[in-house]
């Protein structure tokens, strides 16, 4: 119990020093993300076909396309009546208050529940809270941890649970991001909980076609095929190439290929560990999977793969419990994609505002193209950091696969 308070305390603590941050810095309050998931919402009641034709954003700023499915659109509608300060409190007190049922929910996945598990969940909370994905997606307004808690959760089911799955598919409806979830779900021979999430999933899909048919028309037809850009934010496989080559066919086809190639590994790996008992290490592998193959992956999407990643590292598997291999792996972890701080002036306030060592890579007005030698490596670390995770699990599976055949064949009489 005075685990669990401590724990509790050291989380209340970030918190109030992120508040600070707010307060002497109030750019970090903008959330343009939420803005356009607001202003989607009242143009679903004003004018339902242009949703996905209009851009939104606040006077005198930039303006942004909607990109969410339609049903994303029709729930933000529910709530469109609320005014935007209403919005920004009430999806950060959300957020904060779901990151410790995150932990909660992959410690316990890995086989770490009741008070030791609560304890360690807000002990991990009060470290995620600085992690450059979570950051960015407070930053943003976005509902990657709204939408990450219906997954994880779902994903802690028994899976005998009859419901198991329909939380990745409102998930994916939501936000195609988790969609990967559906086919590990089946490749991972949970069949039964991988069809209940692709129903749930096409359910979301025809309400969009039947409450807001031309917009459906619009998003699932036209804004599917746009691509993604180049910037250092779009950390895939595609933002890579982007920034290699022109774009254009051959570079799309290059994608395309790599992604499949990546996508079938990646499933393959995460389905075979999750056979072998490492749970929670198939997910996150699942989840860097989805990640990479994605057209678009901004930094903030990455709290599907780091923060049950940091439970992973910090808490082991329940069949991999070796304290130095998760000391590594927590620093590993922490220094990749900690917001480390640089020094900035705000008005006549200098503090230290976060920006994670990605930004140390040039950035902006095409600068992602000129990149050369140690710069192509830290502009695009998470890709790499994705593709390493998979290749160690991959080989980590395989070794001790080896072993364990060699050790039954020698006892076998």
């Amino acid at each position: 119990m005075a685990g669990l308070a401590a724990a509790v305390a050291a989380y209340a603590v970030s918190v109030l020093v992120y508040h600070h941050l707010l307060g002497i810095n109030p750019v970090l309050w903008t959330h343009t993300d939420e803005f356009v998931y607001r202003a989607a919402g009242l143009e679903v009641h004003r004018h339902p076909a242009d949703v996905y034709r209009a851009l939104y954003g606040e006077p005198n700023r930039f303006k942004l396309s909607f990109t969410y499915p339609p049903i994303a659109a029709l729930v933000f509608a529910l709530f469109s009546s609320f005014s935007f300060a209403v919005w920004q409190a009430g999806l950060v007190v959300i957020d904060l208050l779901m990151l410790p049922v995150i932990f909660y929910a992959s410690l316990r996945i890995a086989g770490r529940s009741g008070l030791t598990g609560a304890a360690l969940a807000f002990a991990l909370s009060a470290m995620a809270l600085w992690l450059e994905p979570v950051y960015m997606t407070l930053y943003f307004g976005q509902i990657n941890l709204v939408l990450l808690v219906l997954a994880i959760v779902d994903l802690a089911l028994p899976d005998s649970c009859r419901w198991k799955g329909i939380g990745i598919g409102i998930a994916a409806g939501m936000k195609l991001t988790p969609l990967i979830f559906i086919p590990f779900l089946l490749v991972s021979r949970r069949i039964r909980a991988g069809l209940v999430a692709l129903a749930t999933f096409a359910v979301t899909v025809a309400v969009g076609f039947i409450v807001l048919p031309t917009a459906a028309h619009d998003f699932w037809f036209r804004n599917l095929a746009s691509h993604a850009g180049f910037t250092l934010q779009n950390q895939s496989i595609e933002g890579i190439v982007l920034r290699l080559l022109p774009s254009g066919p051959s570079a799309h086809a290059i994608w395309l290929v790599s992604a499949l190639a990546v996508t079938v590994a990646g499933l393959t790996v995460a389905a075979l560990a999750s056979r072998r008992g490492y749970e929670l290490t198939g997910i996150v592998i699942c989840a860097v999977t989805g990640l990479l193959v994605s057209p678009i992956s901004w930094t903030h999407h990455w709290v599907w793969a780091v923060v049950p990643g940091l439970a992973l590292v910090v808490a082991g598997e329940r069949q991999g419990r070796n304290w130095i291999a998760r000391a590594a792996g927590t620093v590993v972890l922490l220094f990749l994609f900690v917001m480390w701080p640089t020094r900035q002036k705000v008005g006549q306030v200098f503090d230290l505002l976060p920006r994670g060592l990605l930004r140390l890579a040039p950035n902006g007005l095409g600068a992602e193209k000129t990149w050369h030698g140690w710069q192509l490596i830290l502009g695009n670390y998470y890709v790499i950091a994705g593709a390493v995770a998979i290749a160690g699990v991959a080989v980590y599976l395989l070794v001790t696969g080896l072993i364990s055949r060699s050790r039954s064949a020698a006892v076998r009489p």
